[in-house]
């Protein structure tokens, strides 16, 4: 049975399918992928706990840091110190940026054509390739507003 890479880095391959020399690897990221807000570590490690998976944590940061260095992941550090991870899935194209909330140090994924136009224009205008990735805009979220 051939199995489908997702992704891979530093010649390891994460895939759909478990495998016995990346088995662990596999569930860490099966449930990071599954993640559509922003998440702490050791919300991995209690649901790992949960679904009877003895890992540490140790081998959760190790996986946390290679996506992070593939850019699979962001790593934000909120404004208490609390250090908080978001999966990059794949965005619609429209223009790729995040939202980060200077009271609670949420950060929200954004996918807007405007962010697009903006990156266009500063390519254009000023000759500056912004990374979508990278680009962060700071302020307060609606929760914090009420």
């Amino acid at each position: 049975m051939k199995m489908k890479t997702i992704f891979k880095f530093n010649n390891t391959r994460y895939y759909r399918d478990m495998t016995y020399n990346t088995r662990q690897k596999n569930l860490i990221f099966e449930l990071i992928s599954e993640q559509s807000q922003e998440f702490l570590v050791k919300d991995i490690y209690n649901e790992l706990i949960r679904r009877g998976e003895d890992l540490g944590l140790t081998t959760i940061y190790r996986v946390i840091d290679e996506l992070v260095a593939a850019g699979k992941l962001r790593r934000n550090v909120s404004a208490d110190g609390t250090v908080r991870c978001q999966y990059l899935a794949d965005c619609k194209g429209l223009g790729h940026c995040y939202l980060k909330c200077q009271k609670c140090g949420r950060l929200e994924h954004m996918d807007c054509h405007l962010v697009r136009q903006l990156t266009d224009h500063v390519l254009e205008e000023h000759g500056f390739r912004a990374d979508k990735k990278q680009i962060v805009i700071g302020g307060i979220c609606e929760r914090c507003t009420e």
